[in-house]
């Protein structure tokens, strides 16, 4: 939860079974709760939000520039119906996009946490060696799964 709240800023990618999609976009993180729900506002067309499917699979994928970490999640997301202009406040959004934003609560069912541990302080052939071994060993990351 840690991670998250230090990030904040992830790629969000929903996996809804309907004509009308939400689109794959960068996302805030709002609030996060003990129970592992992530709380977002993600980009809508239009009046389209009626018309998706209001529960779906999504996936949260968290990274920062500089950083050598990654945290990917994925759970049950679902379109929160109530427009709560407290959690809106909380965003970066102008108020203007107010009515194109839908807010989307994600509980997550699956994380993985992926961390390159290289030394700043450590050699060059060090730091060769340990790239080619990333390259063809398997990357230490941890799996989480919440199911």
């Amino acid at each position: 939860m840690e991670k998250i709240k230090e990030i904040r800023v992830a790629l969000f990618k929903s996996e809804i079974h309907s004509e009308l999609q939400l689109p794959n976009n960068i996302i805030q993180t709002l609030k996060v709760e003990d129970d592992g729900t992530i709380w977002f506002f993600t980009s809508c067309y239009g009046d389209h939000a009626e018309n998706i499917d209001k529960s779906f699979y999504a996936y949260l994928d968290y990274y920062k520039k500089g950083r050598d970490c990654r945290l990917q999640l994925s759970g049950r997301a679902t379109i929160v119906e109530n427009d709560d202009e407290d959690l809106f406040s909380m965003s970066n959004y102008s108020s203007g996009t107010f009515g194109r934003l839908v807010l989307v609560k994600m509980k997550i069912t699956q994380a993985e946490y992926f961390e390159n541990k290289l030394a700043e302080n450590i050699s060059w052939s060090a730091k060769l060696k340990t790239v080619f071994n990333h390259l063809f060993l398997t990357p230490s990351h941890k799996v989480f799964d919440f199911s």
